[in-house]
């Protein structure tokens, strides 16, 4: 059984990077572009695989090829699909997702394609008691219940809001870690102290709470570590922040399955962020945990990985055969 498990509704993504933002009626340079697949909680679990956990989808896509494509995509990362359900004559959710390097900015244009969340009635209690993570990004019945469901069975639940809602707020008392984004504090809480605000939420239920800042770092609190704040780790090219939050949000588990202290599983996640974002989009540039390590010992980053998996990035995978044999071919 997995030891992290999501719940998420992912999607398919298109990314373009451009060098910079064009005005209406002028031109930017293509520099890249590529078919992935996103989601916050879905990138999140697919780092935890990545670095070597076990884990699990329970998810919903459509009966389209973009439907089993994700499939595939998360099967070839060791992700296991038996909970990724196909709802019929709904297309999968796809998303524009336009990064540029001037400013390192990310704008999505979503499709808005309605497609039905998980229902409690669809979820596997007993599996979800087998995990010892559960990574979150959305407000609903069944993610109420799943985190109950976890915390009960003496797991962590993790939720990521990447900005501020009422909805997302509401989900503190379901959460043992909350790790958010600098639009989310901004949004809540204005110019109050980050400290203050971390502690104001860890009183709604969360052991610990991060906020991610960008190019700034992370600051947060732990009840088991106190203060966490960390400065980003500089990278010389960023090629697209795009999924960079989500990889911080799996890489913190992966940190905290090492038995890692809050702390350091903040700087592990910093770093795995930091390595991704020389990468576009948020799967191509997902590092393992041998990579993580080296970076951290040695401050340089080994790549040779990232130009093969843009390669294979560059058309979408409908069966897993060919997955894999595109990915030996490379």
């Amino acid at each position: 059984m997995p030891t992290a498990i999501t719940i998420c509704t992912p999607c398919t993504d298109y990314l373009i990077n451009v060098d910079h933002v064009p005005e209406p009626n002028t031109a930017a340079r293509l520099l890249a572009h590529s078919w992935q697949f996103g989601g916050n909680a879905a990138t999140a679990i697919v780092t935890t695989a990545r670095q070597g956990l076990s884990a699990g989808i329970i998810g919903v896509v459509g009966d389209d090829d973009m439907g089993e494509a994700q499939r595939v995509d998360f099967a070839r990362h060791g992700v296991d699909t038996m909970y990724l359900l196909r709802r019929k004559n709904t297309p999968t959710p796809y998303v524009v997702a336009l990064s540029d390097r001037a400013t390192h900015g990310r704008s999505f244009i979503s499709a808005g394609t309605p497609i039905k969340p998980i229902q409690p009635e669809e979820l596997d209690i007993d599996y979800l008691r087998t995990a010892k993570y559960l990574l979150l990004d959305a407000n609903t019945p069944a993610t109420r219940l799943a985190a109950e469901t976890v915390l009960r069975a003496g797991g962590e639940v993790m939720f990521d809001a990447s900005t501020y809602t009422k909805e997302q707020e509401a989900m503190l008392p379901y959460t043992s870690l909350f790790i958010t984004s600098e639009f989310y504090w901004k949004t809540r809480y204005g110019e109050r102290p980050i400290l203050d605000c971390c502690r104001e939420m860890m009183a709604k239920g969360p052991h610990t709470v991060i906020f991610t800042l960008g190019a700034e770092g992370c600051v947060g609190l732990s009840r088991d570590g106190g203060e966490i704040r960390l400065p980003a780790f500089p990278v010389e090219q960023v090629a697209d922040t795009t999924g960079c939050g989500d990889t911080f949000h799996g890489a913190y588990v992966v940190g905290m399955e090492r038995g890692l202290s809050p702390l350091e599983c903040a700087r592990w996640a910093s770093a795995s962020s930091a390595i991704k974002c020389t990468a576009i989009g948020g799967r191509a540039g997902q590092p393992t945990a041998q990579h993580v390590e080296s970076f951290l010992r040695t401050g340089k980053m080994d790549l040779s990985f990232i130009p093969p998996r843009l390669r294979y990035y560059q058309r979408i995978h409908y069966t897993l055969e060919d997955a894999l044999a595109d990915e030996a071919a490379k």
